[in-house]
């Protein structure tokens, strides 16, 4: 199985996350392709078997948060994903608030089927990287 984690970073945590859920979908036998979302191409979409996103989470503590504009704009430009399974993670300072939630319906406005989410804090952006991996594989291979 092919799984792609493309990710928006802006400091590197959500990067750290993305290497987490990269290590722990390869522990489970999958190949990954880790990159960040403005380099992620339609190639990269079409051929994976599932997909991992992530982004940090931009906002003032209690107003305007969400996931990073460039996040958004990354998922506007990806391919009809076509029932594709995908997890959604973020990494947050304060608190993610409506990040996942968001990030999920741009994400299922495309196609996506999402299957997972995790929000970890920027202090700890491995924190559930593994079990979003496993029910990421779990539902591709029952795809």
């Amino acid at each position: 199985m092919q799984v792609l984690v493309a990710y928006e970073s802006r400091g590197g945590g959500t990067r750290r996350a993305a290497e987490a859920v990269a290590d722990a979908v390869r522990a489970r036998g999958s190949e990954v392709t880790l990159k960040a979302l403005k380099d992620t191409t339609a190639e990269d979409v079409e051929r994976s078997d599932a997909i991992a996103l992530g982004t940090w989470v931009e906002g003032l503590i209690f107003f305007k948060v969400g996931p990073a504009k460039a996040a958004l704009a990354g998922v506007k430009r990806l391919p009809v994903l076509g029932g594709k399974p995908v997890a959604v993670f973020c990494t947050y300072g304060f608190s993610p608030r409506a990040t996942l939630a968001t990030l999920r319906q741009s994400l299922e406005a495309k196609g996506a089927n999402v299957v997972a989410e995790n929000a970890s804090p920027r202090s700890h952006p491995d924190r559930g990287a593994d079990e979003l991996a496993k029910r990421l594989c779990a539902s591709a291979e029952e795809s």
